[in-house]
């Protein structure tokens, strides 16, 4: 009978029925198969850990036995395991950049503001928690151990979609906020607010379980302080972010949301004037030629200047306007990786994108 192992940094899965978790030594033996890790030549007693400075070398299997490793997970899957089978894993310590350096080197990033991608066609896809993210740049922020770290700025691909904002209050203390670093953060079940038929929102359970970022997602991501300076769409993305830095999150936070400034910086000047106000960027030279235009409606996290139970919003039909902060709208959420994730390969092209450890 044919089997599959998961092989992670501190379990090994064999998926039969029912699943059996064996805790990995540094010789795991059961009556079908045999697993050592080595790190640099030598037996260990587990997987290292993403981000601790070691990269996946090679995998070897006797009998018939086939593996693969997942970088976006962080696992070795072996398959065809018929009889007794030996699997022999390496790991090295990495001689590959860092992410943010290898885009500061390698890509046609625009300074303005931090290290941006900008303009319609832009290949910075990036295989993160097992699907499709985007990187928006590289940027100086506020790290939990209070200091200012040069971290590279990720949004997912797709929108979560029909979540409310909030209420009244800041970013920190409403219910995107809360539903990102609690139950989308951990991959579980969660509350979360919608605007449902009756025009109200609704407090509801949220099912994150295949959404959410899994545990080796979110080892990757740093912890910080974020832009939720109060800003009006009847301006410039160089004045929106001016008065989004005004002010910033007290706590430190793994998931946010891109920044109204975020959405008006990734078109190219050439193209949409710098001078052209977030309100008039429904035209086809500012929406049209802007990478981080997504389909239908779409919160930042931004807080409207003139009213505090309104939000920043990127309209259907690409400008920013302001909407009431309890209306459900798609997210797509956003995220800093650590300093020490690794570029591996890729070029960020749809089908060919980034591969971090």
């Amino acid at each position: 009978m044919k089997k599959k192992i998961i092989i992670t940094s501190i379990i090994l899965i064999i998926i039969i029925a029912p699943i059996i978790i064996i805790n990995i030594n540094k010789k795991e033996e059961s009556n079908s198969y045999t697993i050592e890790t080595y790190i640099d030549g030598k037996l260990a007693a587990s997987l290292p850990s993403s981000g601790s400075g070691y990269e996946f070398d090679s995998i070897t299997c006797d009998n018939g036995g086939t593996a693969t490793f997942n970088y976006s997970t962080w696992r070795v899957e072996v398959t065809n395991l018929n009889g007794k089978t030996k699997c022999t894993v390496k790991f090295k310590s990495s001689d590959k950049p860092t992410l943010a350096n290898y885009l500061k080197t390698n890509a046609n990033l625009v300074e303005e503001k931090g290290l941006r991608y900008e303009g319609a066609k832009v290949n910075n896809y990036v295989l993160f928690n097992d699907e499709l993210w985007r990187i928006i740049g590289v940027f100086n922020v506020e790290t939990e151990t209070n200091n200012t770290q040069e971290l590279v700025k990720l949004i997912r691909a797709d929108a979560l979609d029909g979540l409310a904002w909030g209420s009244n209050k800041t970013w920190e203390n409403n219910y995107l906020q809360k539903s990102l670093n609690n139950g989308y953060l951990n991959k579980e079940d969660g509350t979360c607010n919608v605007y449902n038929s009756s025009s109200k929102t609704v407090t509801k359970t949220c099912n994150f379980s295949e959404t959410g970022l899994s545990a080796g997602a979110g080892e990757k991501i740093e912890a910080v302080r974020w832009n939720i300076g109060k800003s009006n769409y009847s301006a410039t993305a160089e004045a929106v972010y001016t008065t989004e830095i005004t002010e910033k999150t007290t706590g430190y936070y793994k998931v946010g949301l891109m920044s109204a400034s975020d959405y008006g910086f990734a078109v190219l000047d050439s193209s949409c004037n710098r001078s052209t106000n977030l309100s008039s960027y429904n035209k086809s030279t500012c929406a049209g030629e802007n990478w981080l235009k997504n389909i239908g409606y779409e919160w930042t996290i931004t807080p409207y200047s003139s009213d505090t139970r309104y939000v920043l919003y990127v309209h259907s039909n690409g400008l920013v306007s302001d909407i009431g902060a309890w209306i459900g709208y798609g997210a797509r959420p956003s995220v800093y990786l650590k300093s020490t994730v690794l570029f591996i390969s890729g070029n960020g092209a749809h089908d060919n994108p980034f591969i971090i450890s």
